[in-house]
């Protein structure tokens, strides 16, 4: 043990601290608080600020991702009810096979974002999901036959170094659908004979009321967001 002449010594990273006495470990003591407040602040993760700004990417991606999606339902689902006041469902084909794509070209063009309309069972080659898409379709079958499926998804992952926000709206089949889409026996002849010829590898038919017919899909690369 010490003696009250000796010196106590108290090191870290090789810093020493020499003190003697009573006096000696108090400043000792003092020394070691000080040690500890300057390493958490040496070590402390990088301030918020960096945090924030990513988190603000998010949000206004988000945002972004939603406002899209809405109107890219509502758009196609407006002219495909105008297509069937004017000419019945034989002219509501037209809607889902040309003037969507058309649609929503218009929107990618105009957002500089990747949109998309997805299913697992296309009709257009156009709609073929990508690996992460199919994984999440997927997932939305399962979630739906336990009526736990929401009426969005979105996260961030990171491809090739790169941060993106991955959103995706479920499209859920109702009875406006089942003529085109439904079982192949319901659907009119005069839409089967437009399909065949338009679509001979046509894989959308079969949907009951209440199926995930698809999803529309949204990418955004993240930057920092705005400051």
């Amino acid at each position: 043990m010490g003696r009250c002449g000796d010196s106590n010594r108290i090191g870290s990273g090789g810093v020493s601290y020499a003190f003697g006495g009573e006096q000696g470990r108090m400043k000792g003591r003092m020394g070691l608080v000080l040690l500890a407040v300057c390493f958490m602040v040496v070590s402390t993760p990088p301030s918020n600020a960096q945090k924030g700004s990513k988190d603000i990417a998010f949000e206004e991606a988000l945002i972004d991702a939603r406002k899209i999606s809405d109107q890219l339902a509502e758009k196609v689902r407006g002219l495909l009810l105008q297509e069937i006041g004017k000419g019945g469902f034989s002219s509501a084909v037209r809607v889902c096979s040309e003037l969507a794509q058309e649609i929503t070209l218009q929107f990618n063009a105009q957002t500089g974002h990747d949109v998309r309309r997805i299913s697992l069972k296309y009709r257009n080659p156009k709609n073929v999901p990508d690996a992460y898409e199919q994984r999440k379709l997927e997932e939305f079958n399962i979630l739906n036959q336990k009526k736990e499926l929401s009426n969005e998804y979105f996260e961030m992952i990171e491809e090739q170094g790169k941060k993106y926000l991955r959103y995706l709206r479920p499209l859920i089949v109702s009875p406006l659908c089942i003529t085109c889409h439904g079982p192949k026996e319901n659907i009119p002849q005069e839409v089967k004979a437009i399909l065949a010829e338009r679509y001979p590898d046509d894989r959308a038919t079969g949907f009951l009321v209440g199926d995930v017919r698809g999803a529309i899909t949204v990418k955004i690369p993240l930057s920092e967001g705005k400051r």
